[in-house]
C-alpha cells in the first residue's frame, strides 16, 4: 500500500513540474525586429549568414548571391550547377557546401575575399607600373 501511494505522489509530482515548466515556457515572450527584406529574381533555395554577420549567402538556381553587411545588392556571385538545392557555410573554414538532392552530389567550394587596397599617393620602390605591388602595413596610427 505504501509503494502504491508513493508512486502516486511520485507521478503527481512529475506532472505538476511538467505543467508549470510547459506555463514558465508559455509566458517568454519574443521580440522581432525587420532588418532588411530583399527582393531577389529568382526563387532563392537556400540562406546562411555567417557568424560575424557579415556576409550572407543566398543560393538561387544556378549561382549563389553574396551580401555584405545586409545591403540590398549582391557584391558578387558564385556560378554554380543549377541541380543544387541547398548549401552549409563553415566559417572557420571558409568553404561553402553546396548539395544537390535531385543529382546525389556535394560540391565543397573555398571562400576566399580579395579586396582592393589603393596605393595611389603611398611612397614606393621600383616602377610605378610594375604588374606586382606588395604593401606593407607597418604604422598602424
Amino acid at each position: 500500500m505504501k509503494i502504491k501511494t508513493t508512486l502516486m505522489i511520485m507521478h503527481a509530482v512529475i506532472f505538476s513540474l511538467v505543467i508549470s515548466a510547459n506555463g514558465l515556457a508559455a509566458t517568454v515572450g519574443v521580440e522581432a525586429t525587420k532588418l532588411k527584406q530583399l527582393a531577389m529574381d529568382e526563387p532563392p533555395l537556400d540562406v546562411e549568414t555567417s557568424t560575424d554577420g557579415k556576409l550572407m549567402f543566398v543560393l538561387v538556381p544556378g549561382e549563389v548571391l553574396i551580401y555584405s553587411n545586409l545591403g540590398g545588392r549582391p557584391i558578387n556571385h558564385i556560378d554554380v550547377n543549377s541541380h543544387f538545392d541547398r548549401m552549409t557555410f563553415a566559417e572557420k573554414l571558409d568553404i561553402l557546401s553546396l548539395s544537390s538532392n535531385s543529382n546525389k552530389k556535394v560540391d565543397m567550394v573555398r571562400i576566399d575575399l580579395i579586396s582592393d587596397v589603393s596605393t595611389d599617393g603611398s611612397p614606393y620602390l621600383g616602377k610605378a607600373d610594375a604588374p606586382v605591388t606588395i604593401a606593407v602595413f607597418d604604422d598602424y596610427q
